[in-house]
């Protein structure tokens, strides 16, 4: 052969080299995914890989895990349906005062981060605020604002002091009969992870979970860096107060947007505390951030409760939980530990506390 063909032939060989990586890397790429509206809100789930139907194949594994979480923590099923028969938090409302109830291993997993953060928080955290939420119908189409003595009434039967696990027999008991579980702020977080940790069993390597305000992402996104994740202005849905990057883990916001109603020209939303039966009203917004999609779920309620200094100061406490939040009075604080990894955009309506 001679010098100039040999010459040619290594550079067709380099040539090949090049495309057949070109196409993994394309393949890897490949991007598929799919919304659902579960958990009374809008999920959309992102993967990427090379192959479609192995994709596909996850993303279905994941949904029903979220399906399964779902069914779970149902506290709305009707009396007699499948869905009741399904629901772990149905049986244990309806057996409270009465007689312990055996669950599902997630069911007690999610009330045991509940009772810690419960503690932690010293009472801020409460899954029994569920006579309080029936009370101001936060759970229905018409939410009001109860009377101060409905409210003192409701109270009585708010506590997580009598809510009883036996890990070993996996039993749950509300001691009071009256009592109710409301695992709104726990159980999507809970599923959200339940999904990530489904798709990555699948051999997926990037993906991106929206549970309605709580994301969830693993590893880098598909340009092999931190995914960047916009933070909402709590008053204007188009426009952003942040953008967080964040690789292989949580972000969880709870703000006063999400749910409310407004009397006597004021406005009143679904985060209540179960110290005092109304909703907080120290913060706008909070995101909290953590591996863990459950854990970020209840921290993020955790946070919004608590003034922000008490939040900051728990933050910090916590390892591996980073806080973002807005204050009632416009204020954007966060943690020492998202320094470097946030981009704050204030703008003309919001205060940035720097000190941070």
């Amino acid at each position: 052969m001679s010098k100039r063909a040999t010459v040619i032939a290594c550079l067709l060989v380099l040539l090949l080299i090049a495309g057949l990586a070109l196409l993994r890397q394309s393949g890897a790429n490949r991007e598929y995914s799919s919304d659902q509206f579960l958990m009374d809100t809008l999920v959309s789930i992102k993967v990427y890989g090379n192959d479609r139907e192995t994709l596909k194949t996850a993303v279905a594994v994941a949904y029903a895990e979220m399906h399964r979480i779902a069914e779970l923590a149902d506290g709305f099923a009707q009396p007699g349906t499948a869905a009741y028969q399904s629901s772990d938090v149905c049986r244990i409302n309806a057996l409270a005062g009465k007689k312990p109830v055996q669950v599902d291993g997630d069911t007690l997993a999610m009330l045991v981060l509940a009772k810690k953060y419960y503690q932690l928080s010293e009472g801020a955290f409460d899954v029994t605020v569920g006579p309080l939420m029936d009370l101001w119908g936060f759970g229905g189409k018409n939410p009001h604002l109860p009377a101060p003595d409905q409210i003192k009434a409701a109270l009585k039967s708010v506590g997580c002091q009598d809510l009883v696990l036996n890990e070993q027999d996996r039993t749950v008991l509300l001691r009071k009969e009256g009592m109710k579980l409301d695992l709104g702020a726990v159980a999507k977080g809970y599923a959200t992870e339940k999904a990530l940790q489904a798709l990555k069993k699948r051999g997926i390597e990037k993906a991106l979970i929206d549970a309605g305000g709580n994301i969830r992402v693993l590893g880098q996104n598909v340009h092999n860096s931190a995914w960047r994740i916009g933070v909402k202005d709590p008053r204007k849905s188009n426009e952003i107060v942040a953008v967080l990057a964040l690789e292989d883990t949580s972000a969880v916001t709870s703000a006063d947007y999400y749910r409310g109603f407004e009397a006597g020209g004021k406005r009143y939303h679904h985060i209540l505390d179960p110290r005092t039966g109304y909703p907080a009203a120290h913060n706008m917004t909070v995101t909290a951030v953590t591996q863990d999609a459950g854990q970020a779920d209840i921290l993020s309620t955790v946070f919004f409760v608590l003034a922000p200094e008490k939040a900051l100061q728990l933050a910090e406490k916590l390892a591996g939980v980073e806080l973002l939040l807005v204050t009632a009075d416009g204020l954007i604080r966060h943690s020492t530990s998202l320094r470097g990894r946030l981009e704050v955009q204030p703008g003309a309506a919001y205060r940035y506390d720097q000190s941070r």
